[in-house]
Order: C-alpha cells, then sequence, then structure tokens
C-alpha cells in the first residue's frame, strides 16, 4: 500500500511528506514545477513522479490520495488562473483516484470558503459556505465536486478546512508579517484596532490531523467535513504582544482605524475532530513558541 500527495512539494505538503516517511510509508510525489522543500530529500520509501501515468507502472497499489495542490491568493489574480489551478486540477486527481480505485481521498481545503457570519457564531462544520473571493469559490467548487464525482463508487473522502497555518516555511500570513516586523524592532500595525479574533494553526497540528484522518478512515464515513485549527482563538492584539515578547523585541503596536474587508472575528469549533479523530490541537500560544523556536534554529 502507499499514498499519493499531490501538491507534496510546498509549504504543508512537504511536512506531510515528512511526517509520512517517519511512520514508514509509502509516498509518491507528483512534482508540478519544482522540487520546493523537498529539494534533496531522498527515502527509500519516497518516489517522485511527474506525470501521473507513471503510476499505472509502479507494482504498488495506491490506497490513499492527499491533495494539497492549490493556487493561494496573491496579487491581483483572475477567476480563471484560479478556476484552472484548483477546479480543473482536482478535476485530473478526481479522474485518477477512479483509475487507481484508491480507497481515500483526503482534501485540504480552506477556512476562505466562507465570510462573515450575521449572527456572529462560530464556524462549524454545519456552517453553509459563502466564499467572497475567487480564491474561496474554487476550493468550495472542488468540495462539491468530490461529493458529486465519488457519490457513487467507494471512495471515503475527507475535507478538512483550515484557517492560516504557520510554520517556518509559510510564505505569508500574519504569524510571518509580525515575526519579521519584532525581529526588525519595527512597528507592528494591526487594522480593526487589533480587536478582531483570529485561530492560526501552527504546521505540526496541520499534519497530525491529516495523518489521523488517514489512519481513522475505517472508522468514518463516505463523506466527512472536518474544521480543524488550534484549540483557541486569540485578537491580533495578542498574538502581536505574544510575538513580540517571544523575540525580546522593542517592537511597538500601533491600533489603527481602518477596516479590511473582511472584518470578522474567526472562531473555530474543532470538537468534531478531537471526538471522532482525537485531535488534540496546540494553543496557539504553544504554536508560536515552536515557531519561533524553529526561525532561531534556521539561522543557526
Amino acid at each position: 500500500m502507499a499514498i499519493l500527495v499531490v501538491g507534496g512539494s510546498g509549504f504543508v505538503g512537504s511536512s506531510l511528506v515528512n511526517y509520512l516517511l517517519s511512520k514508514n510509508l509509502k509516498v509518491f510525489v507528483y512534482i508540478h514545477n519544482s522540487f520546493g522543500f523537498l529539494e534533496g530529500i531522498e527515502h527509500n520509501n519516497l518516489k517522485y513522479i511527474k506525470n501521473f501515468n507513471e503510476l499505472f507502472f509502479e507494482k504498488v497499489e495506491i490506497n490513499t490520495i492527499y491533495h494539497a495542490g492549490s493556487k493561494l491568493p496573491s496579487g491581483a489574480q483572475t477567476y480563471e488562473e484560479f478556476y484552472k489551478s484548483n477546479v480543473e486540477l482536482t478535476l485530473k486527481i478526481i479522474d485518477l483516484a477512479k483509475k487507481l480505485n484508491v480507497k481515500q481521498f483526503i482534501y485540504l481545503s480552506t477556512g476562505s470558503i466562507f465570510s462573515k457570519l450575521e449572527d456572529n457564531t462560530i464556524f462549524n462544520e454545519d456552517m453553509t459556505p459563502n466564499p467572497s473571493n475567487y480564491y474561496g469559490l474554487t476550493k468550495y467548487i472542488s468540495e462539491k465536486l468530490l461529493f458529486i464525482e465519488f457519490e457513487k463508487t467507494d471512495i471515503q473522502v475527507s475535507i478538512i478546512r483550515f484557517p492560516s497555518i504557520f510554520g517556518k516555511n509559510d510564505s505569508e500570513g500574519i504569524v510571518k508579517l509580525f515575526h519579521n516586523k519584532s525581529t526588525n524592532n519595527e512597528n507592528i500595525e494591526l487594522y480593526s484596532r487589533g480587536e478582531r479574533y483570529r485561530n492560526l494553526i501552527y504546521i505540526d497540528s496541520v499534519v497530525d490531523i491529516l495523518y489521523k484522518v488517514y489512519k481513522n478512515r475505517q472508522k468514518l464515513s463516505k463523506y466527512e467535513i472536518f474544521m480543524a485549527g488550534s484549540s483557541n482563538s486569540l485578537t491580533l492584539v495578542d498574538v502581536a504582544k505574544e510575538i513580540i515578547e517571544l523575540t525580546n523585541s522593542n517592537s511597538k503596536i500601533v491600533l489603527v482605524d481602518k477596516f479590511p474587508p473582511l472584518d470578522f472575528d474567526v472562531i473555530i469549533d474543532t470538537t468534531k475532530a478531537q471526538k471522532l479523530l482525537n485531535f488534540k490541537p496546540l494553543k496557539i500560544e504553544d504554536g508560536l513558541k515552536k515557531y519561533i523556536e524553529d526561525m532561531k534554529n534556521e539561522k543557526i
């Protein structure tokens, strides 16, 4: 039995691949453009492919596919760009999964399929998606395609919706921004006066839930959705204060009376994942401590 990871060279995918290898699992990684964060990584149980057709010549059965490939929002981008990278790629992987007759399809989705809640409640699996940008829209389209395309198959489908993910290899996000500011002793400006709550998840917790979905396939229903996140949410002020303290920075927090387009709290209920998967997410504060330590070690 083996696992295929699409998007395995990226920030999240590479961390997942290394974790799966640590569990002595055979892993195939689809490489699209470059080896990314897997550059120079070799392992007896790891094999790279650059074409899905290569899998049909392997003498091993693929039982699980992780779909971690995605186009992330960055600057001005068109709907066509997001559709091609997110939806069309998902359709190709769905077709591959059917041909390989896999047992499980695990899709990494996003909290961006949601926008502001009218009653200001907590985000959970029962909330109705209402994406407000092309990224969130195309990720939600992919979610629905998984339900439609696999409905008459025996493939178990799990969708995990993540908030902002942080770790030493992340390319953007408020943790990276605040860390860069604090290490340079620059002021940190916070829109909405820093009052908005955010749920940020450290990469170790991300990999943990992804692996547990794989390990618990037998007790999952045909189509599962999980909200993933840290065990708590913090205001932006508290996140900034924590990072400034952990980095011994002289940065000052500047509260700004400006309000971004997506001006709402992000509080996530992870009860389902905790009960069904025994998922034990870190607190944001603990994730930030690990992140700061990782960044210090990277400079050594």
